[in-house]
Formats: C-alpha cells, sequence, structure tokens
C-alpha cells in the first residue's frame, strides 16, 4: 500500500466509525421524536426535531468526508482542491466536477451534461437547501431566521425552519445515501460501473423520491399513536 493510499484509506476508515456512530445517534432522537408524538408533547417534539436537523449537517459533513476518501478513488491533490472551496456547496461542485472529469472523452457529446444535470439538480435539493437550513440553525436562529448580513428576517427560511419535522430530515437522509452512493460509483469506477449503473441509479433515486413525496407529518403521528393504543389496550388486557 502506498503512503498516498494509506492516508486516505486511515481517514476512510476513521469517518466510517464517524458515520456508524452519528447513525446511532440519529435512531436514537428519532426514538425520542416519536415517544414525544405519543406524549402529545408538541414543544418537545419541535426541539428534538431542531436539533435532528444539526445532526443531519453533521453526518452529512461526515458521509462526504468519508466519501472523497473512498480508497481507489480521488488523489490526495484532488482531496486538497475540494477541502479548499469556500463553501459545502462548492466542496460538492469541485467534487462532482472531478469525478466527471475521470469520465472518458470518448462518450457522446451530451452524455457528461446530461450526468452534471441531473447529479446537480439532487445536490441542490437534498444538499444545498438543507446545509442552508442547517446554518440558520446552528447561529441560534430557531424561530425567526435572518438574512445573511443578519439585517433583516428572511421570511421564506423562517417559514422552511418551522415546518421541519422528522418525516422530512428522514427523507433527506434517505436520498442523501443514494446520491452519495452515485458519486462514490463515478469516483471508483467512471468508465466501467458508473458507465453501466448510472441511470439505474437516478431511476432508483427518483422512485425513491416519489414515493416518499406521499410521506407526511400527519400520517406518521397517526400511525405512531394507532401502534401506541394497540399496545396500550393488549397490555392491559394482559394483565387481567
Amino acid at each position: 500500500m502506498d503512503s498516498d493510499h494509506a492516508v486516505k484509506y486511515e481517514i476512510f476508515q476513521a469517518q466510517t466509525e464517524n458515520v456508524k456512530e452519528l447513525d446511532k445517534a440519529w435512531k436514537q432522537v428519532v426514538r425520542t421524536i416519536h415517544a414525544n408524538i405519543v406524549r402529545n408533547d408538541e414543544s418537545a417534539v419541535k426541539l428534538h426535531t431542531k436539533i435532528l436537523a444539526l445532526l443531519f449537517s453533521a453526518w452529512s459533513e461526515a458521509i462526504f468526508m468519508k466519501l472523497i476518501h473512498t480508497p481507489y478513488g480521488f488523489e490526495l491533490s484532488e482531496i486538497k482542491q475540494i477541502k479548499n472551496q469556500r463553501s459545502f456547496e462548492d466542496c460538492w461542485g469541485k467534487c462532482l466536477e472531478l469525478g466527471l472529469n475521470k469520465i472518458q472523452s470518448s462518450k457522446k457529446s451530451n452524455y457528461i451534461p446530461n450526468i452534471r444535470q441531473d447529479v446537480t439538480r439532487l445536490i441542490n435539493q437534498y444538499v444545498i437547501e438543507p446545509y442552508q437550513l442547517r446554518n440558520r440553525i446552528a447561529h441560534g436562529q430557531w424561530r425567526k431566521a435572518l438574512n445573511s448580513e443578519s439585517t433583516a428576517i428572511n421570511y421564506d427560511m423562517t417559514k422552511k425552519i418551522n415546518e421541519l419535522n422528522v418525516v422530512k430530515l428522514d427523507i433527506w437522509k434517505n436520498v442523501f445515501i443514494s446520491l452519495s452512493n452515485i458519486i462514490e460509483v463515478l469516483i471508483e469506477s467512471p468508465n466501467r460501473i458508473f458507465h453501466r449503473d448510472f441511470q439505474t441509479y437516478i431511476t432508483t433515486i427518483n422512485e425513491e423520491v416519489k414515493r416518499t413525496e406521499k410521506w407526511t407529518f400527519d400520517e406518521r403521528v397517526k400511525k405512531l399513536r394507532t401502534k401506541y393504543e394497540y399496545y396500550k389496550g393488549k397490555k392491559q388486557m394482559d394483565v387481567k
């Protein structure tokens, strides 16, 4: 194993462990939110939803760091280029750009532009928008969001923050995983597996998005309370 690969692999392994730990934390916070829903504790639901949003940000950054250190992917010089970007959004853009550069130019002329368009759309919706919300929440804007200069209220962002719920965050997480898988294959096997399976990946994500669009917070609440009442009644019958 050459020294560059050893360095990448060490970071990859470390981030793999971090992601596992964050996944455990995610499950715990979701369980807490569900318990608060059953208890009809709206204040606690809102509080832990903000915490889950911060956790999503930490988890997504850990996933990204793991992603760019994928073994047999980017060179250390390319990883440095990604890390040197000014924002998380720019980091993702540079990651995609460097990944697309690995594709052989013999493909048909619209091949790479179509990939860039499809993946950029997913990045904007499931990486950038959540990250912008996270920035507001991380800076203490839990009820009222401010504009970038902190000179006025940002009413659109305020509305989005107040509409956050566990279902939306679950959807973001599911799609984020699929998006990361696409980029990982692009980095590791741009001209074989990626070329063969890209359309399947995009179709799968679009189907996932379409399926989860039907998920609503109200439906989650209804199912949780119905389940709770069922087991509560069963327990009472067992006691009798």
